[in-house]
């Protein structure tokens, strides 16, 4: 990935999760978020649509449910 999108510290806080857990579901990352930050599960799902059009995640259908994982690793993106 060339362009590397800027994300916001929120934003980077979902980064995180994927990061280290690999491929999650929305669920998945709200439940690993409980009790560290104090967003609704709505603001944490808004996030994650926000980096999808950003082009910092990318999802897979299976099933019902999305899953989730980073379109670039978390090395690439702090040497941007």
């Amino acid at each position: 990935m060339k362009n590397v999108p800027r994300i916001s510290e929120a934003e980077w806080v979902v980064m995180q999760v994927l990061w280290s857990k690999g491929t999650r579901t929305a669920n998945d990352i709200v439940q690993q978020l409980k009790g560290r930050v104090s967003w609704n599960p709505r603001t944490i799902r808004t996030l994650i649509n926000r980096l999808l059009k950003k082009g910092a995640i990318r999802f897979e259908r299976e099933g019902r449910e999305y899953t989730y994982s980073p379109a670039v690793s978390e090395e690439q993106w702090t040497r941007q």
